[in-house]
């Protein structure tokens, strides 16, 4: 803590006395939540969580010098922080720390980080590290990073480093190199077509600590991956293979993985066109092998499932499954012109969003009793078979703007969530996770009473005849522009098959310039939380929660 406060201190001094020799940004967060008991929606008491950080980022002509000071107070909900390697401090974490420092580097050659780094190969098929206070993730890089353009459109990057693994670092050594060519800027420069072409390669180096089995000290990753746009068109083709990882994610079984996705884009004016498709098989990659949860991923596997912003579209989300998935999803993006019947005076938006993934298709290797048994090989998979089906989705949207002052959104979504085989939803009536089939619609209302003053009126209806049963949401925002707002809401879900319950909440908030502050009180109902595919459960609770944000 003290070499924090001294970092933190330099910072600051240098940030009064530094106009002639360099520059000092950065923000500031703090959350804070509190927990009563309410036997209506099965929460219980638990001490108030916060949470808090502090970036500081200074530049001084080639160097930039950066820290994160973060502030923790009890677990996050739903994410005990600490819980595997001390067990007995999570009901009383309290801890200060430089979780993230750096020294960087920059200039027209090369680029160098030593210290902490967040680094992106590719679409992240097999590395990906990135930082989400919310959801309560850092899998940052400790050690160094080399960025470098040794001619014009190649770029290099190679790093070497450990992954951090909430308050402590993880024991394996990663290793990478990165390579992205454009061929363009090479020896295509009169083409209208442009091509780009990237390559990757990450290893772990985690020593075999295990009894039962002899397991690979290195695994290693690689990636390669094309893009071809040529007007209003664009294709990429991603792939990845990484060799056999027995790990606690895959029930240590020694076999390959592999992962491919493609995608294609048309646009043009009023229309726009994406199209994709992937094959995730034993993909699971952590820099060590007994990691659960959220800790310690290398790579991150984008969903193929429209991100829901809607809070009853929330409640069956789909979440990546690393060891094995199918899928594809088709968006369409269309405008009405306006001047014309349906599309008025200033057109009409339409969104169609269709999306599915299928568990892959296992089968049995000759000699084997059980599929995925432990020490074998765990399976074969035929590459264009697919197995049971575990998420639907067909999403509809039209925007309409009938004046000035008025605008409507309104969203149709039908959608199966097959909990009976992700077990993903926290269904402490339904122990059987039930297939569900859901239908949910939407209308947002957004009306401006004056400058400065609007409101916005959301109406949500969720029918399904299983789990909780139907749900129905209403919420009425007013704001005062650009300072104020003020917001009410009811969740009922008057389905639910033991007793209909509310969730109430109230919500102010104010902002200046960068600074923004919200209070909220009222009831959360327990679920997955997600922030663009990533997942984590929280638990029913009913209090107070604040949030300040500030920058500069």
């Amino acid at each position: 803590m003290k070499r924090s406060a001294f970092l933190f201190f330099v910072f600051l001094y240098l940030s009064i006395n530094g106009q002639n020799i360099g520059e000092l940004s950065g923000n500031a967060e703090f959350n804070y939540q509190t927990f009563q008991e309410d036997p209506t929606i099965n929460a219980e008491y638990r001490d108030p969580y916060s949470m808090g950080y502090v970036n500081l980022l200074y530049k001084y002509k080639s160097f930039h010098l950066g820290s994160r000071l973060e502030l923790y107070k009890n677990p996050i909900p739903g994410l005990e922080y600490y819980q595997n390697i001390h067990p007995d401090s999570i009901k009383s974490i309290h801890k200060n720390i430089l979780g993230h420092k750096f020294i960087q580097y920059k200039s027209k050659l090369i680029d160098i980080t030593i210290g902490n780094f967040y680094e992106e190969f590719g679409s992240g098929l097999i590395l990906r590290t990135y930082y989400d206070a919310n959801l309560g993730i850092d899998n940052s890089m400790s050690g160094l990073r080399l960025k470098t353009n040794p001619t014009q459109g190649v770029y290099l990057t190679t790093i070497i480093g450990k992954q951090r693994s909430y308050w402590d670092t993880s024991n394996s050594l990663v290793r990478g190199l990165d390579a992205d060519i454009s061929l363009n800027d090479i020896f295509l420069n009169n083409w209208a077509t442009y091509i780009n072409i990237g390559a990757s390669f990450v290893t772990k180096k985690e020593e075999d600590n295990m009894i039962v089995y002899i397991l690979p000290e290195n695994v290693g990753a690689f990636n390669t991956r094309l893009n071809i746009t040529k007007g209003n068109v664009s294709a990429n083709i991603d792939y990845a293979y990484k060799i056999n990882d027995p790990s606690s994610d895959n029930n240590y079984i020694y076999k390959n993985g592999n992962a491919l996705i493609i995608t294609s884009n048309y646009s043009t004016k009023g229309l726009g066109l994406s199209v994709g498709v992937k094959r995730i098989d034993n993909m699971s990659f952590r820099s060590e092998r007994r990691a659960i949860l959220q800790d310690l991923n290398l790579n991150f596997i984008s969903p193929f499932t429209k991100q829901q912003s809607y809070s009853l579209a929330t409640i069956y989300p789909y979440t990546t499954q690393a060891n094995g998935e199918m899928g594809t999803q088709i968006d369409v993006f269309y405008t009405i012109p306006k001047k014309t019947k349906l599309g008025g005076n200033y057109g009409t938006s339409i969104n169609v969003n269709f999306s599915n993934v299928f568990d892959i298709k296992r089968s049995f290797i000759n000699g084997d009793s059980v599929l995925n048994q432990a020490g074998t090989l765990g399976y074969t998979s035929n590459f264009l078979e697919t197995g049971e089906k575990l998420f639907q989705e067909i999403n509809l949207e039209i925007i309409k703007k009938i004046n000035k002052k008025l605008k409507i959104i309104s969203s149709f979504i039908f959608l199966e969530n097959n909990d009976k085989f992700l077990k993903s939803q926290p269904l402490p009536s339904n122990k059987n996770h039930e297939y569900i089939h859901a239908k949910i619609s939407v209308l947002e209302i957004l009306y401006k009473i004056k400058p400065k003053h609007s409101t916005r009126v959301e109406l949500q209806h969720l029918q399904t005849k299983q789990h909780y049963g139907n749900w129905m949401m209403g919420l009425v925002e007013y704001k005062l522009s650009p300072n104020w707002f003020w917001s009410i809401q009811d969740i009922f879900n008057y389905g639910n098959p033991d007793t209909p319950v509310h969730y109430y909440a109230i919500s102010t908030g104010y902002s200046r310039k960068s600074n923004r502050l919200s209070i909220t009180y009222g009831k959360q109902r327990a679920g997955l939380f997600c922030v663009g595919g990533v997942c984590r459960e929280v638990p029913a609770s009913n209090g107070f929660s604040i949030s300040l944000t500030s920058s500069f």
